[in-house]
């Protein structure tokens, strides 16, 4: 017994003296606006797992700068930490599992999540000044270039929030045209068990465009974010393998005249058990757009089991809800108004078996509300 006892001791002292070196090993390195890019490439190649890369505050122009997983970049919080891009490639590249990254100003270039991504903290940042090209018909030869936060594959047990996104591709924002592939806030690929909450997007091409294209889409949510003077879409999301999706408590407002196919939520997806709850989808400005003077839809709907509950849709939309290729979808307990609004309408000639409305509100008015 008294030997076990020993032996159990040992075991746990070890065990201590492990923890303990581990936690005087994590460091954190400070990095400033004077040095050459290839000198903060050099420090994060340096760091270990557990450190922290310290910018402090000022401009650092940079280009493609390649981040270690297992670390936390933080900008400054008693000052500012711009990042500058001159257009045309992403200012910083991140591979890997492990990410935190926080209170930066992405200047002309955002942050690119490449390959299978896990356990990436984006928060408390803004990604603002990204251009579609180099004027508003050409864009950049790397489109990827153009969106603030970009996944190339995939990004799972994550979160994306309380970041800005601002002044994104200004120079397509009122072509009459759904340029390309709608440069945007976020556009990735491939989530799952990722929260993307809370982020504020005004003046923006497209605010969030999501690909569910891999065995993936479970567990997603996005939620109380707001989003201003949208040209193409507030948040899209396209293709079948979501499952659980929730769009819940976003507002959405203002959208940007005159593309004529703006849309406040887009769910064209084939999967199942999405809601949409809660949101506030707003048009009080009437677009020009000659004869048809109605922006698109508040909300397109598409899936199975697809929820699309408690909504307030009002002002200048052409349709309220609009309902895709679906089955068993249920639109209920929903304010909708517009005076040329089509409240609730099936978009496509597709049999929508087991559609359900009921408790939904209609009415003229220009505005509405619960």
């Amino acid at each position: 017994m008294f030997v076990k006892k020993i032996g159990a001791a040992f075991a746990l002292l070890f065990a201590l003296a492990v923890a303990n070196t581990q936690r005087v090993q994590a460091s954190t390195i400070t990095v400033v606006p004077s040095e050459a890019q290839s000198q903060i490439q050099a420090s994060i190649n340096n760091s270990h797992v557990g450190d922290t890369i310290a910018f402090q505050a000022g401009t650092y122009t940079l280009s493609h700068l390649r981040l270690q997983p297992g670390r936390s970049y933080l900008g400054a919080t008693n000052g500012q930490t711009i990042v500058h891009g001159t257009g045309g490639h992403s200012v910083m590249d991140f591979y890997g599992t492990g990410l935190t990254m926080q209170h930066m100003i992405f200047d002309g270039g955002g942050l690119y999540l490449g390959g299978a991504v896990s356990g990436a903290m984006v928060e408390y940042n803004t990604f603002r000044n990204i251009s579609f090209g180099p004027n508003g018909v050409t864009e950049f030869a790397n489109w990827t270039s153009t969106v603030g936060v970009f996944i190339d594959t995939s990004v799972s047990n994550s979160d994306i929030s309380h970041n800005t996104f601002q002044n994104l591709s200004s120079q397509i924002l009122y072509e009459e045209s759904d340029q390309n592939l709608g440069v945007s806030g976020i556009f990735g690929y491939g989530f799952s068990n990722t929260t993307i909450t809370y982020n504020t997007f005004d003046t923006v091409n497209e605010g969030i465009k999501i690909f569910f294209d891999h065995a993936d889409g479970k567990n997603v949510h996005i939620n109380y974010n707001t989003f201003t003077n949208v040209h193409r879409m507030a948040i899209e999301m396209q293709h079948s393998s979501s499952n659980g999706l929730e769009v819940a408590y976003n507002n959405i407002s203002k959208p940007l005249s005159s593309w004529i196919e703006s849309f406040g939520i887009s769910a064209a997806i084939g999967g199942s058990n999405t809601v949409i709850h809660d949101n506030i989808i707003d048009d009080q400005v009437a677009s020009v757009c000659g004869t048809r003077c109605s922006i698109g839809m508040g909300i397109e709907a598409w899936g199975n089991s697809t929820q699309v509950v408690n909504n307030t849709v009002r002002g200048y939309w052409g349709w309220g809800v609009a309902v895709g290729t679906s089955s068993n979808l249920l639109i209920e307990n929903n304010v909708l108004c517009g005076p040329d609004m089509i409240f609730i309408s099936n978009e496509s000639p597709d049999p929508h078996p087991g559609e359900l409305s009921a408790g939904n509100k209609t009415s003229t008015a220009l505005y509405c509300s619960k």
